[in-house]
């Protein structure tokens, strides 16, 4: 089993947890503490965890270019 852990900071934290959460797996879990966004996931295999990886950040990058794009209107 390989496992990882993702740590991001930012005011905007709880916003993009919860534009993330409706593509959690249930092999993942995804914690909201103030400022900071913690995700924890397992794979049985490395390639999963790269891609899963590389999907959560893209869906990371894009929920904060969307709540960067409303906040600016």
């Amino acid at each position: 089993m390989t496992w990882a852990s993702l740590t991001f900071w930012g005011k905007q934290a709880e916003t993009v947890a919860l534009a993330v959460k409706p593509d959690n797996l249930p092999n993942m879990s995804l914690m909201i503490d103030d400022d900071r966004l913690r995700l924890q996931f397992s794979t049985e295999k490395i390639g999963t965890l790269l891609s899963t990886v590389d999907d959560l950040l893209m869906n990371i990058k894009i929920a904060e270019e969307t709540i960067s794009c409303t906040e600016e209107r």
